[in-house]
């Protein structure tokens, strides 16, 4: 029975429960780190933008990541393998999507990526042994079970001690994220509701600060002759858009014009 005077409240099941940060409320640290992972591929907006409600715990999150993504051992094969079953196992579209590019860079085909979402009792796509002990391996620290002596030794034999180490770390990294956005409710990165957006500069007015170029070096750059402003695309892709306001906003010189669809200048 409910309390005298208890309001229950809910929400849709698709409403995040806490919002991501737009790029211009993101600390400047933050908006560098995702600046410099750009090669990491798209879909890291809303993941940031959660983060970016505790930066301090953002940058100690990213750093790590950015060693298993960048200076690990295990390869980016393997890698992409334990990060998609994990999210697989624990229902995180969000970081499975995110990944599906990364994956195919890595070399796995798309039938491969499918079959990370695959019962692997009952699956019959034909997996290498090693790519097979990974994937029973991702099952078990998805969920906290305890790996059996003869899958151990199965991934031992493929791989050293430091390999062994990092994919324990790799699969509690991604367990944890996980968890987290689905928690949250975090959204996968869309473009659908962002409008796209026209980039007109007057290079006269350009003082050469360089501030839009760290806000959005998708779209800007500086140009080696005069160090003033160049736009490398003026119409970027709607998903940019946040960062290209920011850089308009941040211009000391007022050289950087928005047209949004229906034409309204963004001073």
């Amino acid at each position: 029975m409910k309390a005298q005077g208890t309001v229950t409240t809910t929400r849709p099941p698709h409403t995040p429960r806490i919002p991501p940060l737009p790029p211009a409320q993101w600390p400047p640290v933050l908006r560098s780190l995702l600046a410099d992972s750009r090669q990491d591929g798209p879909g890291r907006e809303n993941l940031f933008g959660t983060l970016a409600h505790h930066p301090v715990l953002a940058h100690a999150w990213l750093s790590l990541a950015r060693v298993l993504t960048h200076e690990g051992t295990l390869g980016h094969r393997r890698r992409e393998l334990i990060v998609l079953r994990v999210a697989h196992r624990l229902d995180a579209p969000y970081v499975h999507g995110r990944h599906r590019t990364p994956a195919a860079d890595a070399g796995l085909t798309a039938m491969e990526i499918d079959a990370t979402a695959a019962d692997l009792a009952t699956a019959t796509h034909p997996w290498q042994p090693e790519d097979r002990a990974l994937l029973e391996a991702a099952d078990l620290l998805a969920v906290n079970s305890s790996v059996p002596e003869g899958l151990w030794d199965r991934l031992a034999r493929a791989l050293d001690p430091e390999q062994l180490v990092e994919l324990l770390v790799l699969a509690g990294q991604t367990a944890t994220m996980c968890t987290t956005l689905n928690t949250l409710r975090t959204p996968s990165d869309s473009t659908a509701r962002q409008p796209s957006l026209t980039v007109l500069l007057d290079r006269d007015r350009c003082c050469s600060a360089g501030q839009c170029v760290g806000a959005a070096p998708e779209v800007f750059d500086q140009d080696e002759s005069d160090g003033r402003v160049a736009l490398l695309d003026p119409h970027p892709d709607a998903r940019y858009a946040d960062e290209v306001r920011f850089a308009a906003d941040l211009c000391p010189g007022g050289a950087i014009t928005l047209l949004d669809p229906e034409e309204t200048p963004h001073p």
